[in-house]
């Protein structure tokens, strides 16, 4: 059952890639040297939680391209998500609910973000995101972002979850 649920997990994140770079990758195909693709999704790790049945703690990075960005979507658990490298835009896309932001050297968020504007966060920045947050992000930069995320979520849900919305992605 531990296999399955891991097996859904990474499928959602090569489903999410699709999704997100708007082709599939064909598995004979491969990025030229060099060259980033529009998404990279890496798992780093998971394993299920002994204190929290039907959740999967899991760390990922994630690699933006120049120029990518990730559309309205939510996530089926609580994420921290570090700027190893690059610029990142964030945007919460709804009204409800809030994020926090937080520093190296900073053990909780000392911000708080807000529906309605995005935020450019850089090197040695991270957020706290609350489940079923809808919000957007993007490489706010001219070289590839670079980010960890680690989080606790539903193993039984994809990792990604794609949300309509009646309006444009706010910008600052």
């Amino acid at each position: 059952m531990r296999q399955l649920r891991l097996s859904v997990l990474v499928l959602s994140l090569v489903g999410a890639l699709g999704v997100f770079t708007g082709q599939s990758v064909p598995a004979q195909e491969a990025t030229p040297a060099g060259e980033v693709p529009p998404l990279l999704i890496e798992s780093l790790g998971s394993a299920p939680s002994p204190d929290a049945p039907g959740m999967l703690l899991v760390l990922l990075r994630a690699t933006l391209a120049p120029g990518a960005g990730l559309p309205a979507h939510v996530h089926p658990g609580q994420l921290v998500i570090f700027v190893e490298s690059g610029t990142a835009g964030y945007a919460i896309v709804d009204d409800a609910g809030q994020s926090g932001r937080g520093r190296i050297g900073t053990p909780t968020a000392t911000e708080v973000i807000t529906p309605g504007s995005e935020v450019l966060l850089g090197p040695g920045e991270w957020i706290i995101e609350e489940p079923g947050i809808v919000h957007t992000a993007r490489n706010g930069g001219d070289e590839p972002l670079v980010l960890l995320i680690s989080g606790l979520v539903a193993a039984d849900e994809p990792f990604v979850q794609l949300v309509e919305t009646g309006t444009a992605s706010p910008t600052s």
